[in-house]
């Protein structure tokens, strides 16, 4: 095992020899490497060895009295020349970076020197004295041992060998036989050889580490290279005073790739730190005291365009300690943090208007509230949003409330804030204000919110109702300013368009009663003492009862008969009217459905139950429950139903159409624009409003019930006049050929009417 190890040994020892001793031409890039390592050490050591030799030649030659031996000028002379040679051959491969083409002269020319200084050697043996054998032994130790440090070994021995065989001829000259001087030169010759495979054997195992160390730095590069040309990260570098030294092209081609060749940026003036740092101190901070910072936050302007980037660096310092610069990391943070305050600024601002959001606005008022701030709360709400919506489209009604939304921006003052609630609600707290200024503030904002505009050709004319609280009661919160705020809003809109009303005690006082009736309606449905009474329509001429109209009665176990001019608004706005209207339904059909097959029924119908879309399905379920024939029933619709038309409204009159039922337009001639509404919808009756019976014989008045009754005929639909209370007004319409009525006249509402005939008519 053990002669196996040292066989093993000595075989790689030999092979790394005859690699030593081996000069070829390249054939990778490692041994070029490898061979101008090679080379350039021999450079520098060549220029050394001429120097020291020529110097060395020349002391030596004139020491020996040159003039009685001329054969040592003339060895000097040629020991001089191919030093001579070997610079020029050394600056030669300088400038061709040859290193194979170098080393092979190199070999020739220091085996032609080592064959000089070997003659040299002999040569002063020769001449030499007794007192001189001294020191030319100790020449020829000096010249043999200098190949020692000498690099390729190839080129170490090409010298060594010739000198020292030479040498041992001239020790040989000397006549010094003796065993000392034979050890010591032999000693020494071994020692030398030695050296030399040793230092050979060192410097490739040190070529061979810095070729790998050049090929990882290389391969680190080519990755840094490529990463820093594919990520937006960059490696950014300073010197001691903060100006960069090392500045990525990525970099530079966003910023100014001019300045950064020059190197005039400083890196605490080209980016400067922002408050969304998270240290606790700006850019130029850290880098004045020489603090190693993280992921710093900075700016920096290019133009008209604001840059933002992530600095992480820390201070390099020099062999000795000094501070020499900074080096670090930067990356462009510009869309992500642009990025960030777009989500910054929507988790507060509403996506459409840019307006502050439900919960940042209701947050303000609320800090308003905590602080005690003297302010004003105005509630906006647009006046008949959803029939433009519905009418033009929602992406115009979109445009609309930016519109508004940018009307309302434009009078606010800084102090001030506005926010979108939702839909078409707005609001505006306007600060430093009393109810009275607030009020004031109020008007012109309707007033500017009311002014035309045009869209895509169509024109249009908004307008907003406003309710208005101020923060008078210090034990007011946020909740309890925007209800006072809403009390208005709802009273404002109440009292028209465009209206602006302020919070006043008797609308909150109004608001609790009015909670109190919603409550007792409720119960009133659930407890059955909502009833129907019937009031007939007649022919005027005959008396005969052709129809009878369903009407809702309450009768409160307090308060007695409660007016359905009363309870139904409150059914209306409360959210009661779907759970009443259906009750009345229900109630006449099944009842109407016991009466002769020639007495119908006519139901009202109020606009608010369109608004959830059902009321054509409902109205379909209980014909079916109670077997009624459709053509037996009038749905009565009044001109309020007009005042927020839409396609959804439409599209359920036409079901109820489908179905087989008759379309009544009740009141007729007390909305605007009444004959509009003949065009949107295709009715089969009409009722004139009892009013214009209330102002007979007027001449106006007179002429039009004559014109509507013709325009009734025309339209091939019946006419019906209410209000009939007296026989004149009985005598004038039977003139003017109006065949059916209604009024007290014929039978007031009972909850037995009669089925056939008007016994008393006059």
């Amino acid at each position: 095992m053990f002669w196996d190890l040292i066989v093993s040994r000595t075989r790689d020892g030999a092979a790394l020899l005859r690699r030593l001793l081996r000069l070829r031409p390249p054939t990778s890039q490692q041994n070029k490497e490898a061979l101008r390592d090679q080379a350039s050490l021999l450079f520098s050591l060549s220029m050394l060895f001429a120097v020291t030799g020529i110097g060395n030649t020349i002391f030596i030659v004139l020491n020996f009295e040159p003039l009685d031996r001329p054969l040592l000028p003339v060895i000097g002379a040629v020991i001089v020349t191919i030093y001579g040679l070997i610079v020029t051959a050394s600056l030669i491969w300088r400038r061709t970076d040859n290193a194979f083409g170098y080393l092979q002269w190199a070999r020739l020319l220091y085996s032609a020197l080592g064959i000089g200084w070997g003659a040299l050697i002999n040569a002063l043996a020769h001449y030499g004295t007794v007192d001189q054998r001294a020191l030319i032994i100790g020449l020829a130790l000096g010249v043999v041992s200098t190949p020692i440090i000498c690099v390729p070994a190839i080129v170490a021995f090409s010298f060594f060998v010739p000198v020292a065989l030479l040498s041992v001829v001239a020790v040989t000259l000397l006549g010094i036989a003796d065993t000392v001087t034979t050890v010591a030169f032999g000693s020494y010759t071994v020692f030398a050889i030695v050296g030399i495979i040793c230092t050979n054997i060192a410097f490739d195992g040190r070529s061979k580490a810095q070729a790998a160390l050049r090929r990882e730095v290389a391969t680190v590069n080519i990755f840094l290279r490529e990463y820093q040309e594919g990520s937006s990260d960059w490696l950014w570098e300073t010197d001691a005073v903060g100006r960069l030294t090392s500045v990525p092209a990525s970099l530079a081609a966003i910023v100014d790739s001019k300045a950064a060749i020059r190197r005039e940026w400083r890196l605490d003036t080209l980016f400067r730190a922002t408050e969304k740092s998270t240290n606790h101190s700006q850019l130029t901070n850290y880098l004045k005291q020489h603090l190693a910072f993280r992921d710093v936050t900075a700016t920096a302007r290019v133009g008209s365009k604001q840059l933002w980037f992530n600095l992480t660096g820390h201070p390099v310092h020099s062999g000795d300690g000094h501070m020499s610069g900074f080096r670090g990391i930067g990356r462009d943070i510009t869309e992500r943090y642009e990025a960030d305050l777009k989500l910054a600024f929507l988790a507060k601002h509403d996506g459409l208007t840019g307006l502050l959001n439900r919960k940042e606005f209701v947050g303000r008022v609320a800090k308003f509230c905590e602080e005690g701030r003297r302010f004003v709360l105005a509630s906006i709400d647009l006046d008949n949003f959803k029939k433009t919506n519905d009418t033009y489209g929602h992406h115009l009604g979109d445009e609309l409330l930016v519109t508004v939304a940018n009307r309302i921006k434009s009078a606010l003052r800084p102090s001030d804030e506005g926010g979108r609630l939702g839909g078409d609600e707005f609001a505006v707290l306007i600060a430093d204000a009393d109810l009275e200024k607030g009020a004031t503030a109020s008007v012109r904002l309707s007033e500017l919110i009311a002014e035309r505009l045009v869209f895509r050709g169509h024109s249009v004319t908004p307008s907003a109702s406003i309710g208005v609280a101020a923060l008078e009661d210090t034990a007011d919160d946020a909740s309890r300013l925007f209800f006072k705020a809403d009390l208005a809003l709802y009273r404002a809109k109440a009292e028209g368009k465009g209206a602006v009303r302020r919070f006043t005690s008797d609308l909150e006082d109004e608001y609790e009663a009015r909670l109190v009736q919603e409550g007792e309606l409720a119960a009133a449905i659930d407890n059955g003492e909502i009833t129907v009474a019937y009031q007939p329509i007649a022919d005027l001429f005959t008396g005969q009862v052709l129809c009878l109209e369903a009407l809702a009665r309450w009768h409160h176990p307090q308060r007695g008969q409660v007016s359905p001019a009363t309870f139904i608004p409150v059914a209306e706005t409360s959210g009661l009217i779907d759970r009443l209207g259906e009750l009345i339904l229900r109630e006449s059909l099944k009842r109407a459905a016991q009466w002769p097959s020639t007495v119908q029924v006519n139901v009202n119908l109020s606009p608010q139950q369109l608004v959830s879309g059902q009321f054509p399905t409902v109205l379909a379920t209980i014909l079916r429950e109670t077997g009624l024939l459709p053509a037996r029933v009038g749905i009565e619709i009044t001109e309020n139903i007009f005042v927020d038309f839409s396609k959804s409204v439409l599209d359920q009159l036409s079901a109820i159409k489908a179905q087989g039922i008759r379309l009544v337009l009740d009141d007729f001639g007390t909305g605007y624009s009444s004959l509009s509404y003949l065009q949107m919808v295709d009715v089969d009756g009409l009722k004139i409003d009892a009013s214009f019976l209330r102002q007979l014989p007027d001449r106006k008045v007179e002429a039009i019930i004559r014109t509507v009754t013709r325009l009734t005929a025309d339209l091939n639909i019946h006419l019906v006049a209410e209000g009939v209370e007296n026989a004149l007004q009985l005598q004038w319409l039977r003139t003017n050929g109006v065949h059916f009525g209604q009024g007290f006249l014929l039978g007031r509402p009972k909850d037995n009417p009669p089925l056939d005939w008007i016994d008393h008519l006059p």
